[in-house]
């Protein structure tokens, strides 16, 4: 950018600002190549085009456009708000470079029920919406809708297969076996208790829990006084199962009407804006944004952007939006959402404490993605040369392993490693061990058997460059030592903690002499490393927590005779979970298949024993 050049750009916006009408509407940049350089909206088209005329006030950004600016194009409005509505619609669709721009656009899946059908079906949706039918969300993934649907379908039973199938099918598939659906295919459900089963449905997925359960129990009641006893066992296990969902909901949130929540994250001239869904009081998720910026831009005003753009598309706008921080033109944009939206919106900075605990979190996330995104686009082999430099380590860094054990109470505790390159993890040379010889509330011993059984190993002969710890003095000083009686001198050495406060962003890292190195948190090196330590924890944590779970079940069932691993599985399956399993009685354990009559009492009998 030079002088002559925005004094050019200065000369034709000055020119063409006297041409333009004093009226509400939208504007282009454009410049000699016709190329749209930005789109932004006005009160007043006029004065606003004319304000650019005096750069100088402007960052850049702005400098940068207006001196290749060459014309002007306008669109009149109606007034500001729908000036604000089709601005974020052309940003969308044209993409100007000097425009805050939502550039991953993602398409949220909603929970569908199809009314449209006279036999209901439930089943995960994207896209354009069907007349008739109720969608409920939106979901911040598939894996959310996903977990959603398989706890309705434990209470309540409606469909999930194609019409299709529905039409064709002769028997009630496995889904009917393990009571989550109630077979409309083969007509062993009436359509009118169908359809008291939907209706139950659809308020719960509006909040009203108390409404279903009311209905639940005056149904279980009812079918006992009729003697029907089988049926009224099966409203029994809904009525539980719905208990138990209300149970695993935080109690503050309950009382949250639908709202989204904008948290803004920035960590140097990037940013990431998490998304926390919140529907009838329940989490629908949240999602990560990256919104591109040409250069560093006012928080203030990048929030209230990115948020008309997040909803241009019609998506389900809530009645309470909360951003992390004040956002510039409040009140322009909550008009802009009603002519939308259709109905009133209210926008505002959170002042309850559930719902700053929820713009905290949705900001710690944002915050954490955001390190993880710089770290995963800085240059490697670059980060890996920073490490030798800041460490003052002799070799270069190709190849990283990370180091760190887990266990519960010095329970089912494993030790493992990563590995990393230039090319990012090498998953396939992750190792874990579980730990033989150390007694295991020893995090210092577990760590020397890992060692030693990595270095000593004939199989693992190739040797990284750089070894992390994932710890503090102690474990150094351990692998130090380890190192010192196996004779590894090839290998550099070095170790990072949590600090005083344990939470992320204290860190402390140590080179080998134990002395402590300080990382801005302003360098990708520092969020790489989290990146290694934080990598590393997920695999040791995960690896613990399979162990566990199977040390848990193969205690528990394994020792009771001809129960393989197929039959285990349809048990857990059928009643949710192991301690269902030792509640059941003969006649329930019997209803699973491949449970005959000798087992079930075989199972019963073990679990009334032990």
């Amino acid at each position: 950018m030079t002088l002559l050049n925005l004094e050019n750009g200065i000369n034709n916006i000055k020119k063409i600002s006297l041409k333009l009408p004093s009226k509400s509407g939208v504007y282009k940049m454009i410049s000699v190549r016709n190329e749209i350089l930005y789109i932004g909206k006005a009160k007043n088209l006029t004065k606003r085009v004319r304000s650019y005329a005096n750069p100088m006030k402007f960052n850049y950004r702005l400098q940068k456009m207006v001196s290749l600016v060459n014309k002007v194009d306008f669109i009149i409005t109606k007034n500001e708000a729908y000036a604000l509505l089709l601005e974020a619609s052309l940003i969308k669709e044209i993409k100007p470079k000097f425009n805050i721009l939502l550039k991953d656009d993602k398409t949220y899946p909603y929970i569908t029920l199809r009314k449209s059908h006279e036999w209901c079906q439930i089943k995960k949706h994207r896209g354009k919406k069907i007349d008739g039918d109720k969608y409920y969300g939106p979901f911040a993934s598939v894996y959310h809708v996903n977990n959603t649907l398989d706890t309705l379908q434990k209470v309540f039973p409606i469909r999930t297969c194609t019409d299709y199938e529905l039409e064709n099918r002769k028997r009630p598939c496995i889904q009917y076996e393990i009571k989550r659906c109630s077979a409309p295919c083969t007509k062993l459900i009436s359509k009118s208790d169908y359809n008291k089963i939907v209706d139950n449905l659809e308020s719960f997925l509006l909040g009203k829990e108390s409404k279903v359960l009311k209905n639940l129990i005056k149904e279980m009641h009812r079918l006992s006084e009729s003697l029907n006893y089988e049926k009224a066992a099966f409203y029994r296990d809904k009525i539980r199962s719905l208990e138990k969902i209300n149970k695993s909901n935080d109690k503050e949130s309950k009382n949250l009407a639908s709202a989204d929540f904008f948290c803004l994250s920035k960590i140097n001239n990037m940013y990431a804006v998490e998304i926390v869904f919140f529907r009838n009081g329940r989490n629908f998720g949240s999602n990560t944004h990256y919104p591109y910026v040409y250069k560093e831009e006012d928080n203030k005003s990048l929030l209230g952007k990115f948020i008309i753009q997040f909803y241009n598309n019609n998506k389900n706008i809530p009645t309470k939006i909360f951003t992390s921080i004040e956002i510039n033109e409040k009140n322009l944009l909550q008009k802009a959402l009603e002519i939308q939206n259709k109905n009133k919106v209210i926008i505002r900075v959170p002042n309850t404490t559930s719902d700053i605990k929820i713009i905290e979190e949705g900001l710690a996330t944002a915050k954490k993605n955001l390190a993880d995104k710089i770290s995963k686009n800085s240059n490697i082999k670059e980060l890996h040369a920073q490490i030798k430099k800041t460490f003052n380590l002799s070799n270069n860094i190709n190849k990283i392993e990370v180091y760190d054990n887990s266990h519960y109470a010095g329970k089912e505790a494993v030790g493992s490693y990563i590995v990393a390159d230039k090319n990012g993890f090498l998953k396939k040379e992750y190792r874990k061990f579980n730990i033989k010889e150390a007694a295991t509330n020893d995090d210092y011993g577990m760590m020397k058997e890992v060692l030693k059984r990595r270095f000593k190993s004939e199989e693992l002969k190739a040797f990284p460059d750089l070894v992390i710890i994932d710890g503090g003095l102690g474990q150094l000083s351990v692998a130090k030592l380890i190192f010192e009686e196996l004779k590894i001198q090839s290998v550099e050495l070095i170790a990072v903690s949590k600090g005083k406060l344990r939470n992320s962003e204290n860190e402390i890292f140590y080179n080998i002499s134990g002395k402590k190195i300080y990382i801005k948190k302003s360098e990708p090196i520092f969020y790489y490393m989290l990146r290694l330590r934080d990598e590393a924890h997920r695999y040791a944590i995960t690896n613990h927590r399979i162990k566990r779970n199977k040390n848990i079940f193969r205690s528990e069932i394994d020792n009771i005779e001809n129960i393989g691993p197929k039959r285990k599985k349809n048990l857990i399956l059928y009643f949710g979970s192991l301690q269902e399993v030792k509640k059941a009685d003969l006649k329930q354990l019997q209803e699973v298949p491949g449970i005959n009559k000798n087992m079930a009492k075989a199972i019963y009998n073990y679990f009334r024993v032990n």
